[in-house]
C-alpha cells in the first residue's frame, strides 16, 4: 500500500522510531517451539501500536546563505571591530617558544589585555599557540578558515 509523505513547512512532522514507541523489549514467544514467526519485540511495524516503517521524521530549518553573502559578513564584522579602538589587534609573526600557558599569559600582559574580557585568535595553524591557550577560558584559538560572524560577535577582542 503506498501512502503519500506529509510535508510540513515548520519541519515539525514526525513520527515514533521504535526505541519511541510504548511496549516492552522482552522477547514476546520462544524462538523455537511455539509454532509461531520468530519475534524479537512488539514494537515492529507489522504490529498494532508499533513504529511507522520509513515515514517523515522531524528536520531543523536551514537558511543557506551564498559564499559572497558570508565573506561580506564577515568583512563587516572584521571592520566594525576594527573601527573601535583596540577591538582588533594583528600580529605577523606571533611566534610561542613552547607550548606552555605561562607564555601566552605574560603576552597578554604585554599586549594590555585585561582578564575580564574574552578574546578570539584566529591562526592558520599553529599547534603550539593551542596547546598553550588551551587552559585558558578568556582565550579562543579558531583556524583561519573556520572564522565566522557568530565567533566574531561572541568574543570582545
Amino acid at each position: 500500500m503506498f501512502r503519500k509523505k506529509i510535508f510540513d513547512s515548520q519541519g515539525t512532522h514526525s513520527t515514533k522510531t521504535i526505541s519511541e514507541v510504548s511496549g516492552t523489549g522482552r522477547k514476546p514467544w520462544n524462538q523455537k517451539g511455539s509454532g509461531r514467526a520468530r519475534h524479537g519485540t512488539l514494537r515492529g511495524p507489522q504490529f498494532r501500536g508499533g513504529l511507522c516503517y520509513a515515514w517523515p521524521q522531524a528536520t531543523k530549518p536551514r537558511l543557506k546563505l551564498n559564499k559572497q553573502v558570508r565573506a561580506f559578513r564577515v568583512e563587516d564584522c572584521v571592520d566594525s571591530h576594527a573601527q573601535q579602538k583596540e577591538k582588533l589587534l594583528v600580529f605577523e609573526d606571533l611566534e610561542v617558544p613552547t607550548h606552555k600557558t605561562k607564555n601566552i599569559v605574560t603576552m597578554s600582559s604585554r599586549w594590555r589585555m585585561p582578564r575580564n574580557c574574552c578574546w578570539l585568535m584566529v591562526v592558520p595553524s599553529m599547534k603550539k599557540l593551542k596547546l598553550a591557550t588551551q587552559n585558558i577560558h578568556y582565550v579562543n584559538v579558531l583556524p583561519s578558515i573556520g572564522l565566522n560572524v557568530y565567533s566574531i560577535l561572541q568574543h570582545d577582542t
